[in-house]
C-alpha cells in the first residue's frame, strides 16, 4: 500500500496528487491511501493516519505547498524507517526556494514534476517500491549512537524570545544549572541543521520539548514547519513529546490532540514543569535493529557547534588560549568577541577552573532575560540621576545575593560531620531571616524586587521618594548586613571571582538599544563600586578579594562605546582566533576525544580527510573557508562529514567539502543577520547588494552595490564600517593583504594602515570573506 501525504490548500496541487494515485492504481495495480479518506465527521484522526503510515510499503509526500501536517507525517515516517518519495511541482515558483529554506531535508532526494502524467511515468521508470531504501537506513542509522542514554531533553525554541519563550528558556536554564542536560535547537544558531543532526539527539533524549510560535511572530512560518517535522520524528521514535504553542497558533489537525496551547507565560512554564517532572532519566543498552554501519566515518563527529549544548563535555576538549589565561587571571575586564568565538565556553571553563581551587569561590551569573519589559518600564519613569542610582542598586543586589547563594550552597552541601564555624553559623542564621530568599533563583529575587517597584512608583516622582523606594526594593539595609556577614566567611578566600555572561538577552529586534546599553553600563559602575567596597577593611567588615569579569558580543560592545561617558576607560580584552593553527586545534582536540585515544591526531588529516581540496592543502582550505571562530569550524567539519556519509564515502573527499561549503556559507550569512541585523535594519539589503560582486572590491564598487539595493548614500559609511567590524569585509592594510580586525584598538590600527596605503577613500580596496562567497555567488575575478 502507498500512503499519500499532501497539503489541502492549493486545489490544483491536490488534483495532481489525486490523479497520480488513480494512475498508479489503474496502470500499476497499486493500492493507494489518501489522507482525505480518513476524514471522520470533518476531522482527521491522527491515530488512523499514523497507522496507515505504519502499514505503508512506501510514503509519497508532496512538498509543493509545505504544511505542518505533512511535515509532521514525514518526520514520523522517517523514524519508522519508511521509504520516502518526496515531490514538488516546479511550475510553482516558491516550491524550490521553500525546500532550500526548510533545510532539514537537504540530504534527502526529491522528484520534481509539472503534472500527474510526469509523476506516474517517473514512478514506473524508477520503481521506488523495489529500489528506494528508507532515509532511516541511508542517513539516520549511520549516525545513531551505540548506547542510548536517557539523560537529557531536546528543546526546540522559538526564533523570537517573546515573554513566554523567555520564561520557558529561563526555567530550563535553571534546571540545567541543577544538573539537567538540555540540548537546545535554537533557530538563530541551528537554522540549517538537518535530520542527521536531530535524529541522534532525539534518540538520546528522555523527552522532546517543542515550542511553536503564534502566526504573528517573525519567521514563525519557517520555524514552526521545522518544529513540526522534528516533533513527528520524536513521535515516531516513541520519545516522550511535549508540544506547546501560543493561543493564536493555528494547530494543524494532524497533531491537534497532541499539542497544548497555553494562555499566559506562567501557564507555559507550568505545563513544561509538570511534563519535565514526569520524565525519568536513566541509561539503558540500546542497539540498532537494522543493518550494521557501513562507513569508517560513521560516528565521527566534532561535538556541538553551540557551547550551551555540551557544557558537561566541554572540559574534555576545551582549547586553552591566551584569551582564556586572561579570563582566569585575577582581574576585572570586559571580554569581547563575535558570536561563536567562545565567550560562553570561556566563561564556563573559567568558572570551573577557578572553582576547582578550594581557596577560591567562583560565581557564574546569567541574568534572566524575561524581566526586561518590566525593567525598561521602570527605567522610563525615572530621571537620569535616579536611573543611574536604580541600575547601580540593581546590579549590586544581583551580584551580592548571588555571592551569598554560592557561599550558602558550599556550606550546606558539606557533610554533616564537618562542623560549621561561628562565622558560618552566623551567616546561615542571617540568611534565614533576610528579606530576600537567598536559596531561590536569581530570577525569583529580581522579579520580586521589580514587581515591588512597579507597583509603588507613582507617576510624579521626587528624587528622594524614588531613592527610598529603590532602597526598599533592593533591601539596601539588609545588603549592608549581608556584606558584614560575608566578611568572616570569605575573608580567607584567595579570590571571589564573579563571571557575568548572557548579557545579550535583551539585544533583539524592536528593543530599545539605548536602554539595554544603559543596563550593561550600569553593571560596569556597580562592579567598580562593589570591588572597592569589598576591598575595604574596618570595624564592621572584613576585606574580600573580589573580581568581576563580563562577557559581551562585539557588536554590543561597539554600541556601548557610543553610550559610555568615558569609552576609552572600558577595560577590554578580546577573545579572537587569529592563528589558523590554534583554530585547527579545536577540531583536532574534539577528534581525539570523540574517536578515542587509540587514534592519533594525524589520522584526521591522513585517513578521515582528503589531503587537499582543488590543490589547496585541506588544513589551509578549511581555515580559509570559515570565519575564525570555534562555532564555525565545528559546524563546517560536521557538515562535511555528513555529506561524505550521504555519499557512502570512507573519508571526506573534496566534493564533500565543496558541498559543505555551500551549506556553511548560508549558515554564516544567516548567523550574521541574527547577530547584527538588530542594530543595522538595512543589513539584509546591504548583504544582498553584494550578489555576484567581485571578491576584491573597491570602496567605489561597494557604494554601487549599496546603491543597487536602494540604500541612501548618507547611510553607506555606517554600513561599510559595520561590515568591516563583523568580518564580512576585510581592509587592505598592505598591498594585496587584507585584514579582518577585531573591535577596539585593533580595528583603529587597521583603518590607519588602510588610509596610509591608499589616500583616496574611493580607491581603497576590501575583500569579501570567503565564508560568504558561495551563498552570495561572489567571484574571484
Amino acid at each position: 500500500m502507498i500512503f499519500f501525504g499532501y497539503a489541502a490548500g492549493r486545489k490544483s496541487s491536490v488534483d495532481t496528487i489525486r490523479a497520480m494515485a488513480h494512475g498508479l492504481e489503474r496502470e500499476c495495480g497499486q493500492e493507494t491511501q489518501l489522507w482525505e479518506s480518513m476524514v471522520v465527521d470533518g476531522r482527521v484522526i491522527i491515530d488512523r493516519v499514523l497507522e496507515q503510515i505504519d502499514a505503508a510499503e512506501i510514503c509519497i509526500f508532496d512538498l509543493t505547498q509545505q504544511s505542518e501536517n505533512v511535515l509532521f507525517e514525514i518526520g514520523y515516517a522517517i523514524a519508522k524507517a519508511k521509504p520516502l518519495w518526496l515531490t514538488f511541482d516546479t511550475t510553482v515558483s516558491s516550491a524550490k526556494s521553500g525546500w532550500k529554506e526548510l533545510a532539514l531535508l537537504n540530504p534527502v532526494g526529491y522528484t520534481y514534476y509539472m503534472n500527474s502524467h510526469d509523476l506516474v511515468n517517473y514512478f514506473k521508470k524508477s520503481d521506488p517500491l523495489n529500489n528506494l531504501t528508507p532515509v532511516y537506513d541511508d542517513l539516520i542509522e549511520p549516525v545513531l549512537p551505540g548506547v542510548r542514554q536517557d539523560q537529557s531533553i531536546l528543546y526546540c525554541s522559538t526564533f523570537e524570545p517573546f515573554e513566554a519563550s523567555n520564561r520557558l528558556s529561563t526555567f530550563l536554564d535553571s534546571r540545567r544549572q541543577h544538573g539537567l542536560k538540555v540540548i537546545i535547537s535554537d533557530p538563530k544558531e541551528s537554522t540549517l541543521d538537518s535530520i542527521t543532526w536531530y535524529a541522534p539527539r532525539i534518540i538520546q533524549s528522555s523527552g522532546i520539548l517543542v515550542h511553536f510560535a503564534g502566526q504573528h511572530r517573525n519567521r514563525s512560518f519557517l520555524h514552526n514547519r521545522r518544529h513540526a517535522l522534528v516533533a513527528g520524528m520524536a513521535q515516531g521514535f516513541e520519545v516522550p513529546l511535549l508540544m506547546l504553542a501560543e493561543e493564536d497558533y493555528l494547530v494543524p489537525f494532524d497533531y491537534q490532540t497532541l499539542l497544548r496551547s497555553y494562555e499566559s507565560a506562567d501557564d507555559c512554564v507550568r505545563r513544561a514543569r509538570a511534563w519535565l517532572d514526569s520524565l525519568t532519566f536513566d541509561a539503558i543498552d540500546w542497539k540498532s535493529p537494522r543493518a550494521a554501519l557501513r562507513s569508517s566515518l560513521s560516528g565521527l563527529r566534532f561535538g556541538e557547534h553551540v557551547a550551551e549544548n555540551e557544557l558537561a563535555e566541554l572540559m574534555d576538549y576545551f582549547v586553552e588560549t591566551a584569551a582564556f589565561e586572561e579570563v582566569i587571571a585575577a582581574r576585572d575586564a570586559i571580554f569581547v568577541g563575535h558570536r561563536g568565538t567562545g565567550k560562553t565556553a570561556n566563561a564556563t571553563q573559567a568558572f570551573e577552573s577557578v572553582a576547582a581551587n578550594k581557596n577560591n569561590m567562583a560565581v557564574l551569573i546569567k541574568p534572566p532575560g524575561f524581566e526586561f519589559p518590566v525593567l525598561f518600564s521602570l527605567i522610563g519613569k525615572l530621571g537620569d540621576t535616579q536611573r543611574d542610582y536604580f541600575l547601580d542598586s540593581l546590579w549590586r543586589f544581583i551580584i551580592q545575593t548571588e555571592i551569598a547563594a554560592v557561599a550558602l550552597t558550599r556550606i550546606e552541601d558539606r557533610p554533616t560531620s564537618v562542623p560549621r564555624s561561628d562565622a558560618e553559623q552566623s551567616f546561615t542564621a542571617y540568611v534565614d531571616t533576610a528579606p530576600f530568599d537567598v536559596r531561590a533563583e536569581v530570577s525569583v529575587r529580581l522579579e520580586q524586587a521589580l514587581n515591588y517597584l512597579h507597583g509603588n512608583i507613582p507617576a510624579d516622582l521626587s528624587g528622594g521618594t524614588s531613592r527610598n523606594l529603590i532602597n526598599e526594593a533592593f533591601h539596601s539595609e539588609a545588603l549592608a548586613e549581608l556584606r558584614r556577614e560575608l566578611g568572616p566567611v570569605l575573608k580567607d578566600k584567595k579570590r571571589v571571582a564573579v563571571f557575568v555572561d548572557n548579557l545579550d538577552k535583551g539585544w533583539e529586534h524592536g528593543a530599545d538599544f539605548r536602554q539595554v546599553a544603559r543596563l550593561i553600563l550600569g553593571l560596569l559602575t556597580a562592579r567598580g563600586r562593589l570591588v572597592r567596597d569589598f576591598d575595604k577593611q574596618d570595624y564592621w567588615r572584613d576585606r574580600i578579594k573580589l573580581t568581576v569579569a563580563m562577557f559581551l558580543r562585539s557588536d554590543i560592545y561597539e554600541y556601548l562605546r557610543k553610550e559610555a561617558r568615558e569609552p576609552d576607560k572600558l577595560p577590554l580584552s578580546t577573545i579572537a582566533w587569529r592563528d589558523p593553527a590554534t583554530l585547527l586545534t579545536v577540531i583536532e582536540t574534539r577528534f581525539g576525544v570523540n574517536v578515542g585515544g587509540a587514534h592519533k591526531i594525524t589520522e584526521l588529516w591522513n585517513k578521515y580527510f582528503c589531503p587537499d581540496v582543488d590543490g589547496q592543502p585541506t588544513r589551509e582550505y578549511i581555515t580559509s573557508i570559515v570565519l575564525p571562530r570555534p562555532r564555525d569550524i565545528v559546524y563546517f567539519c560536521n557538515v562535511a562529514v555528513g555529506r561524505a556519509l550521504d555519499r557512502r564515502h570512507d573519508r571526506v573527499e573534496a566534493e564533500d567539502f565543496r558541498a559543505a561549503e555551500e551549506t556553511y556559507s548560508q549558515y554564516a550569512y544567516e548567523a550574521l543577520l541574527v547577530e547584527n541585523g538588530v542594530t543595522i535594519p538595512e543589513m539584509e539589503d546591504a548583504l544582498l547588494g553584494f550578489l555576484d560582486a567581485p571578491a576584491v572590491i573597491t570602496k567605489q564598487e561597494i557604494n554601487a552595490c549599496l546603491d543597487l539595493v536602494g540604500l541612501a548614500r548618507e547611510r553607506h559609511e555606517d554600513i561599510i564600517a559595520k561590515l568591516v567590524m563583523i568580518s564580512f569585509l576585510g581592509l587592505e592594510t598592505k598591498p594585496s593583504t587584507f585584514s579582518f580586525p577585531e573591535v577596539g584598538s585593533d580595528i583603529r590600527r587597521a583603518y590607519a594602515q588602510a588610509n596610509r596605503l591608499v589616500s583616496g577613500a574611493e580607491g581603497q580596496r576590501y575583500y569579501i570573506h570567503r565564508a560568504f562567497h558561495s551563498f552570495l555567488s561572489v567571484h574571484s575575478s
